[in-house]
């Protein structure tokens, strides 16, 4: 266990952004933050990484909160070049040139490197995204919906990389509304649906012991059918 939830609660002043969520990430494995809109997985992002406090509840860390962080999207120095902005993130990680450029080259860039970001696609930009959360040692990368802007060669190769890193010993927790994909790469997953948890553990041991093929199946059949009574 790398990270524990315990009834943790966050409310805002429009609307309750997580009720009474806890859950459990195992160390080394490639977990599945799913959910539609409005589930709540950005709220526990923010939490995971400090952004915000929870208005009641605790998050343990097993030893140091030691987290690299992909956002849903970010905005670079427009007048900087992706080698120029590597850069500047790689000092303040301390991360060699060495490990810098083979993460520019990983993630398809190399090439570009002396390109402005203001030049860039949008995938581009989610690519040059991804090489900043993979910069240094941290134990646990969360990546917040991490395909945004991708195409398909490129979501592919998302879940190659993400496989790498699980074989460097790192624990991986992304966001994602797309439950297809999760059942793909992950292999356990937090459904979070309205605030609350709607399963969570093993992909494989959770839909065995409820009877479905698949997290959509189960998904639709428990929550789409309701909304619509």
């Amino acid at each position: 266990m790398i990270v524990e939830g315990k009834e943790l609660v966050k409310k805002y002043s429009e609307h309750q952004g997580l009720q009474d969520v806890s859950f459990s990430l195992n160390e080394g494995r490639i977990i599945a933050l799913a959910g539609g809109n409005g589930a709540g997985k950005s709220t526990l992002i923010r939490l995971l990484i400090g952004q915000e406090q929870q208005s009641s509840g605790e998050i343990f860390f097993s030893g140091e909160r030691s987290i690299s962080y992909m956002p849903d999207d970010i905005n670079f120095p427009s007048a900087l070049t992706a080698e120029e902005i590597l850069q500047l993130l790689a000092g303040l990680k301390k991360v060699s040139v060495g490990e810098r450029e083979k993460v520019l080259k990983r993630v398809g860039l190399w090439e570009f490197r002396k390109q402005r970001v203001s030049q860039f696609s949008k995938g581009m930009r989610q690519r040059l995204n991804l090489a900043q959360s993979l910069l240094g040692d941290e134990r646990l990368i969360i990546l917040d919906e991490p395909t945004n802007g991708l195409d398909l060669l490129w979501i592919a190769e998302l879940k190659i990389i993400l496989q790498e890193q699980k074989q460097l010993g790192k624990t991986i927790l992304f966001s994602t509304h797309l439950l297809s994909f999760a059942e793909e790469l992950a292999e356990d997953v937090l459904l979070l649906h309205e605030g609350k948890v709607l399963m969570q553990g093993s992909i494989h041991k959770v839909l065995k012991e409820a009877k479905y093929n698949h997290l959509e199946e189960m998904f639709i059949k428990k929550v789409g059918l309701a909304n619509r009574r």
